[in-house]
């Protein structure tokens, strides 16, 4: 070894010291003086110079994570960013680099900025699947997923089209658009005959940016006057004759519309004026359904059996809050929700009627009422629409039978009641600081550990649970097992039976385990609980005789982590040791379905019209997580579509799936997909495609153009009859879809291949 390679090896070796100490500062500022450095011994430096396991880039991009981990602990944010850009310095455009600041961003607010980072990075690589990931989210949390069921509700669209009609024409002709979104309403407004002023407002950045556009794009610029503002801050001298607004949630008042119009009524409206829309009328009525139920409470007969558990014995943290927003008739499709009381109008809110708003919003108004059960059976909770009349002509309706862009206000109880025909429930109605609240004595007063909704759900798949205890049953020799499931039941469930002495789990759910275990005299000392995934490596090669992976999230992707960290996780293995699952594959099929695509891109003739979905095009998402039940058509019938390799690096497969019929390329909307899973080698695979499946299907969205190279070809033709002309019209159809599905970085996408 030359003296320069013996210096390398030195101050490499000082960089190590300061990693060991967790002095990632000292260990940052000495790397980056080595790289700055720039020698011809460091290019070509022998590999026994760094660690067996990382490059110096890697060991550079390791310190430079922990180092910013620290700094933000410590609130120095803008400290984060300086040390990242000087990373970038010495790896321009660097992807890991760019997508940590992208992460960075995310977390603190800062999603527009995010979203650039994640683009740039699969700008120069569009297989790092990580950054795919991460703008995708990045996008839903831009813009919600909900903004384009509304925008595509042609029916909700055309109603208050109509009333702002209406009042212009009645003269109320100064509008203001509070919440302005896309700026649809606004437009409306501009396009009516003695239209004399506009203002919008909104309080989202990239709202008010896609809303600039669209007026920019129709020639209307210079007739609306837009500001990114909540109404309550805005600093005008102007007053309005009309206010419009579509400020409400699946509870009505949770985006704050009463709060938003008391001030508007006292500092924006001329004193007769008017406001779209002009009353609420909340209905409500009890229902049961064991799909809501599983995300609230415990109710897997086996899991409490096993473990002695009390009934009522766990609740949601999130089942503590006022309600959920669900999609009632997309459950309803499952035949897992029924309607099991009468129906009461319970609560009625004129907008117009300053009073009426003030009295609400202070608590000093709560409706009593009744419901009455239908039948014998069992009562979840109670379900709440609303009627929105906008005018005296035109109104809305969030009924769950019709096809609405709302959900439901779901307020769940704590316990599964058991009711009896014509049992009368009394209720109180209120919305206080505009949170909807139902009040009523029905939920059990027994002690109850709250847990994350999503551990429930994983424990609430009793066949999942029954499949995994029973498949590692038959295993001996299991002295120390990992178990890093959402909730390690089969670990303790091994320790219960006396078939391991000692248990590594995640500290997720420690209350839980906790009580488990004093439940089933299970010593806590027992169960070494780890805080995070890279604890598990401080543990000593060949000591563990099981590990158990969770291979799928609720949401319906793989973990991510898990995948990328199995091959780490094998030296801690003994020789004869275990890791479970074995197999994990994933499965899907082509669908139509119109409900799925106007969740994720604008469907509506009309936004073209008016350009909205040129500007909300950037914004759709590719891949729809936490699919529950809805309606589609299968146009293929469900196959594997590739092995899920155990590992982060980049597989890819290409596949044909031959359709049932052939089909007009745009009816083919979505790859739905979900997972077969064998825990243990030789056993049945558990498939995620279950009603109680803990694990949700998703699917990958064919994008609106895929198959503009396939229509402009022609490459299959039928004849299509037409009565009024002398000779059948061609069509174009497609028998068969290829794809390619890319793993990588422990995260999976598929792409048509027939895409141009």
């Amino acid at each position: 070894m030359s003296s320069d390679e013996e210096v390398l090896v030195g101050e490499l070796k000082v960089v190590y010291d300061f990693v060991t100490r967790a002095k990632f500062r000292k260990a940052f500022a000495a790397l980056q003086k080595l790289l700055q450095q720039k020698t011809p011994e460091l290019a070509e430096a022998p590999k026994s110079c760094l660690d067996d396991k990382d490059s110096l880039e890697e060991l550079f991009l390791f310190v430079v994570s922990k180092y910013a981990d620290q700094l933000e602990q410590e609130e120095r944010f803008q400290q984060v960013f300086e040390i990242i850009e000087q990373g970038l310095e010495l790896f321009p455009e660097h992807p890991e680099l760019l997508n940590e600041t992208g992460v960075r961003l995310q977390r603190y607010g800062r999603s527009l900025e995010a979203s650039i980072c994640f683009e740039r990075v699969l700008l120069q690589d569009s297989k790092y699947l990580k950054a795919y990931q991460n703008l995708q989210n990045t996008k839903c949390e831009l813009v919600e997923r909900w903004h384009f069921r509304m925008l595509n509700d042609v029916v909700r669209n055309a109603a208050y089209r109509a009333a702002i009609q209406n009042q212009i024409k009645a003269g109320h002709a100064e509008v203001l658009d509070i919440g302005t979104g896309t700026g649809l309403l606004s437009l409306y407004a501009l396009n009516c005959e003695g239209i004399r002023k506009v203002a919008a407002c909104d309080g989202s950045e990239i709202m008010v940016q896609i809303a600039r556009d669209v007026f920019g794009a129709n020639g209307l610029s210079d007739r609306i006057c837009l500001f990114q503002s909540y109404s309550q801050d805005l600093k005008i001298g102007d007053k309005f004759s009309l206010i419009v607004t579509e400020t409400l949630d699946s509870g009505a008042f949770g985006e704050g519309i009463l709060e938003t119009l008391i001030h508007a009524k006292q500092n924006l409206l001329l004193p007769e004026g008017r406001i779209i829309p002009s009353q609420v009328v909340l209905y409500v009525t009890g229902y049961k359904s064991r799909a809501l139920t599983a995300s609230n409470i415990l109710i897997n007969e086996a899991f409490s059996h096993d473990f002695n558990l009390p009934s009522n014995c766990l609740i949601s943290k999130e089942g503590i809050k006022c309600y959920d927003a669900e999609d009632v008739c997309r459950i309803k499709a499952n035949d897992d929700f029924v309607f099991v009381t009468n129906t009461v109008r319970a609560m009625t809110v004129d907008f117009n009627d300053l009073d009426c708003i003030e009295r609400y919003q202070e608590g000093l108004e709560e409706n009593l009422f009744e419901l009455i059960c239908q039948e014998e059976g069992i009562l979840d909770g109670f379900v709440v629409w609303f009627d929105l009349m906008l005018d005296e002509e035109n109104s809305i309706s969030t009924n769950p039978t019709s096809n609405t862009c709302w959900n439901q206000a779901i307020f769940k109880l704590n316990q599964r009641l058991p009711v009896n025909r014509d049992q009368s429930i009394s209720l109180t109605i209120s919305c206080k600081d505009g949170a909807l609240a139902i009040s009523h004595n029905l939920n059990s007063m027994d002690n109850q550990i709250c847990v994350d909704e999503h551990v429930l759900e994983f424990l609430n798949d009793s066949e999942y649970y029954s499949k995994l205890t029973t498949d590692i049953d038959d295993m001996d020799d299991l002295e120390k097992v990992l178990d890093l499931s959402l909730f390690p039941y089969a670990g303790l469930k091994l320790l219960k039976e006396g078939k391991t002495s000692m248990l590594f789990c995640s500290d997720r759910a420690e209350d839980l385990i906790e009580f488990v275990a004093n439940q089933n005299d299970i010593p806590m000392s027992a169960i070494m609980l780890l805080g995070s995934l890279p604890e598990v490596f401080l543990l000593n090669d060949y000591t563990l005789d099981l590990i158990i992976l969770q291979p799928v999230d609720v949401f319906g992707q793989i973990n991510s982590e898990h995948f990328c960290q199995y091959q780490s996780l094998f030296p801690k293995l003994k020789p004869t040791g275990s890791i479970v699952p074995s197999i994990v594959e994933l499965h899907g099929s082509i669908i139509h379905s119109d409900w799925i695509v106007k969740c994720c891109r604008v469907e509506n003739p009309e936004l073209n019209k008016f350009h909205i979905d040129r500007y909300l095009s950037t914004l759709e998402t590719e891949n729809h997580l936490d699919l529950g039940p809805f309606t589609y058509e299968n146009l293929s019938q469900s196959s594997k579509l590739a092995d899920v390799h155990f590992d982060g690096k980049l597989h890819e497969v290409e596949m044909e799936l031959p359709l049932n019929e052939p089909v007009e390329p745009n009816r083919i909307h979505a790859i739905l997909y979900y997972y077969q899973i064998e825990f243990v080698p030789q056993k049945e695979y558990l498939s995620t495609q279950r009603m109680q499946s803990f694990a949700k299907r998703s699917a990958f969205i064919i994008p609106k153009n895929a198959f503009q190279g396939v229509i402009s070809a022609g490459i299959a033709r039928e004849d299509e009859t037409d009565d009024n002309a002398e000779e059948p019209k061609p069509r174009t159809v497609v028998s068969n879809v290829n794809i390619n599905i890319v793993q990588n970085h422990g995260v999976i996408k598929c792409n048509l291949l027939d895409c141009p």
